[in-house]
This record gives structure tokens, C-alpha cells and sequence, in this order.
């Protein structure tokens, strides 16, 4: 099943999605709908979803930035927005992000099934472009050569550059590569996120400046890349169960019994 999430500030369009669109019958399972972006983006961080329906217009982050973080964390994931309107300079900005469709409210019973079914036919053919194709021995043995030293440069690339605010973009032209198939590659490989790997990486370079410096929460966020101190803590407390201030304390605790 392919997993849906969406966010729309409108109670009618969030009782619509839950109620009035027949996900099961595409294949489909919706696993969250919120009333704001920023409310998605955190059930994101914890969960990819493979399409991503949005409102455009909503309190806290809008659609166009949700757009922006699908397309710079999780690029294979297909983005429908939703609109009351049909605003041409949304559309445009959309096309940017690569957004799959854009759908109007007044006729989102007909238009969305359709859209989603568009997004499962690009999943699909991603996932068949990603496929090697049959070869012959000499061939097979080259393409896996080469797909292992891409493998390996993002590795590398990450390694040197995971405290810094990395972006698909900025790895794609450093490794002269497809945005997405680096993305797809790096999680067939490691069975994660691209993202979510450098997010755990700067978590536990975090626990080390916490352990080893007298740093401030807000400079140990800055310190592995992060902009948003309570980006920061929401992130550390989902891959270590507690706050930069709960660890820390606690630190404190056991070296105190030490």
C-alpha cells in the first residue's frame, strides 16, 4: 500500500480526505491528516510518506514550504496541492519543487483520485528506472562498479559534510548526479532515508558536544547544522527519547554518581 499523508486548515477537506476518497480502492492508505504544515512536516520526520497532499494556504507553514521540504529531503515522494483558487504564481513556484498535480477544491472528489493515481504511476516508474535492466555479464559487472562508487562518494560526502546544512541539490552537482536516484540509491543501500542518516549522525555528534563542552542547547544545535533550535530538540528527542536539556541532566546525574 502506498502510504498517503496531507495536511488542509479546512475541517470539510480533512473530513473529506478521511471519509469521501476511497484510498484503498488505488491501492492507498492515508496515515495522517493535519490542519497545519507544520503539523505534517513533524509526523514526516518520523514517517516518509510516499504522496503528500497539501493545502496551499495554511497557518505555521504553508504548502510552497512544504513543497520545499519534500523536495530537499524526500524527492521520490509525490506532492499534490490542494488550492480554493487557481493562482498561477502558486503553480509556477510549484512546478519548481516538482510538484505532481494541483487540484482544486471545488471538484477535489473527482480531481484528486485522479492526481493520486497519476503519483502512482510516477512511484512506479521510479521505481522501475531504478531497476537495472538485464545486461549481459561484462556489462552487469560495470554498472554495479560504477553504482558502488557513487554509493561510496555519497558516503563520503556525508561524512565530511553532515554538520553543514547539505542539500539534494548541492550533493546532485558535487556528484554530478540525478537529485533522486542518489536519494533512492543511498536508501536501497542502507534501508533509510538519506536524510534521516544525517539527521541520526548529527544527533549523536550533538550528545558528544553535549558530554564533552559546557555549551548552550541553541549553540550545539547550531554547532551540527541545525537553524531551528526546537527543530533541534524535537529531532534529538526522537532518536535518543529524551530533550538536549533531559540529556544533559542526566549526563550531569551519572557523572555526579561516578
Amino acid at each position: 500500500m502506498w502510504k498517503v499523508m496531507a495536511a488542509d486548515d479546512e475541517a470539510y477537506m480533512r473530513d473529506a480526505l478521511e471519509k469521501l476518497i476511497h484510498w484503498k480502492g488505488m491501492g492507498c492508505e492515508l496515515r495522517f491528516v493535519g490542519s497545519n504544515g507544520k503539523e505534517l512536516v513533524e509526523q514526516m520526520e518520523t514517517e516518509h510518506p510516499d504522496i503528500v497532499i497539501t493545502d496551499v494556504k495554511m497557518p505555521l507553514m504553508d504548502g510552497l514550504e512544504i513543497c520545499k521540504y519534500v523536495y530537499e529531503t524526500c524527492p521520490e515522494a509525490q506532492v499534490i496541492i490542494l488550492s480554493a483558487y487557481s493562482d498561477f504564481g502558486y503553480a509556477r513556484t510549484a512546478i519548481h519543487y516538482s510538484v505532481c498535480e494541483y487540484v482544486l477544491k471545488i471538484s477535489v472528489l473527482e480531481e484528486l483520485p485522479r492526481a493520486v493515481e497519476k503519483a502512482i504511476r510516477n512511484l512506479e516508474k521510479n521505481r522501475r528506472e531504478f531497476l537495472p535492466p538485464e545486461k549481459d555479464a561484462v556489462a552487469k559487472d560495470s554498472v554495479e562498479k560504477d553504482t558502488d562508487s557513487l554509493y561510496n562518494q555519497i558516503v563520503r560526502f556525508i561524512e565530511e559534510n553532515y554538520q553543514s546544512r547539505i542539500t539534494l541539490d548541492d550533493m546532485a552537482e558535487k556528484l554530478h548526479a540525478n537529485r533522486s536516484y542518489l536519494s533512492r540509491l543511498y536508501k536501497s543501500r542502507r534501508g533509510v532515508n538519506l536524510f534521516d542518516d544525517i539527521l541520526r549522525m548529527r544527533i549523536e555528534k550533538a550528545k558528544e558536544y553535549i558530554e564533552s563542552t559546557d555549551w548552550k542547547i541553541y549553540e550545539v544545535s547550531e554547532a551540527v547544522g541545525f537553524d531551528d533550535t526546537g527543530y533541534f530538540s524535537r529531532v534529538f528527542k526522537k532518536y535518543s527519547g529524551m530533550s538536549p536539556k533531559e540529556y544533559k541532566n542526566a549526563r550531569k546525574d551519572s557523572y555526579g554518581q561516578d
